[in-house]
């Protein structure tokens, strides 16, 4: 009986072995559906923007979208108008659901839409998410939301490039579709959500996830924790930093202006 059972029990284990190398091999094949190379980017006292390389694969013919998303935060704006023939502020206008940075790309020329549901990503459904309140009727809202936009597009927070994303024939049969993100040096930092959709005929075939984290290192970052731990701190030092900013451009501007 000892031996028989040290047979099954060794063969239950190779079993085992085996299986869990399968399941391993299938997660790490999902896993490259898409990679981001950084998956991390760090803001530094110089920085001025970064590009995040992104290759993914979906089904051969299908379209690829590629949406970057920010937390969500609330925004408050000064509305100007005329009063006695002077310009000044009227009231202010709340915005809610303000993602922090919005990026959208796609392989087609034009950025591809669903048919039979709702289009998840694009300006359309952008403005559904976004809320303005305040100092504005039911009439202004579609056009308060459209200067919100531009005003995040010149903040470059918000950008749509259809047809920047490259397809090309995958060992599979699929395609692997190429990229990349171009973040912005106003970037906050946080965590963002990199999804990956593939579109076929006004269908979603697929959607994959990927996590992107900006993290502010060195001198940002300790400015940062002084601002939200030490604020009287940070205040002194503020003023420091401006009176010592404008006395060397005092001096660098001074000296222009005597050659």
């Amino acid at each position: 009986m000892t031996g028989p059972s040290r047979v099954g029990q060794g063969a239950a284990a190779v079993l085992a072995f085996l299986l869990a190398l399968g399941l391993a091999g299938a997660a790490g094949a999902a896993a490259a559906e898409l990679q981001l190379v950084p998956n991390e980017v760090e803001i530094g006292a110089f920085f001025d923007g970064a590009q995040v390389k992104l290759q993914g694969a979906i089904p051969a013919g299908a379209a690829a979208v590629v949406e970057v998303l920010g937390s969500t935060a609330t925004e408050k704006l000064l509305r100007k108008g005329r009063r006695g023939g002077l310009w000044m502020s009227v009231g202010e206008i709340k915005v809610e659901n303000v993602p922090s940075l919005y990026i959208l790309q796609s392989s087609s020329p034009e950025i591809p839409t669903l048919t039979a549901t709702a289009t998840p990503w694009g300006v359309a459904a952008l403005q559904k998410v976004v809320k303005l309140s305040g100092s504005l009727e039911a009439s202004e809202q579609g056009k308060f939301f459209q200067e919100f936009l531009e005003l995040k597009k010149h903040e470059q927070v918000y950008r749509v490039s259809p047809g920047v994303l490259k397809l090309a024939p995958a060992p599979d049969g699929g395609s692997l579709v190429k990229g990349a993100i171009a973040l912005p040096a106003k970037v906050p930092a946080g965590n963002y959500r990199v999804r990956l959709s593939a579109v076929l005929h006004g269908s979603l075939l697929s959607q994959r996830d990927a996590p992107l984290e900006v993290k502010m290192v060195g001198f940002p970052a300790m400015l940062m924790k002084l601002a939200y731990q030490q604020g009287a701190l940070y205040g002194i030092l503020a003023v420091v930093i401006a009176i010592v900013t404008g006395f060397i451009m005092g001096i660098l501007f001074k000296g222009k202006t005597e050659h």
